[in-house]
């Protein structure tokens, strides 16, 4: 696996951050862990699993997001 960083809005190695697996071309996102019991209620996260919220912003990095998206 080899993992590229492809955008994020904040410094120094912060939240959110959107990378991509060059060999499975799966993005990866790192966010902030979603862990009030309220949301996860409403999700059916099977084990091994997690969800992480990121604002709308990071989806600009995605290709063909836009101006400042990667093309």
């Amino acid at each position: 696996m080899r993992i590229v960083f492809i955008g994020g809005a904040t410094a120094q190695g912060g939240s959110p951050r959107l990378y991509r697996d060059e060999e499975s071309g799966d993005f990866i996102v790192q966010g902030y862990v979603v862990s009030e019991p309220a949301d996860l209620a409403q999700m059916n996260i099977p084990a091994g699993e997690t969800v992480v919220r990121v604002p709308e912003s990071l989806f600009d990095y995605l290709p063909g997001a836009g101006a400042d998206g990667v093309a």
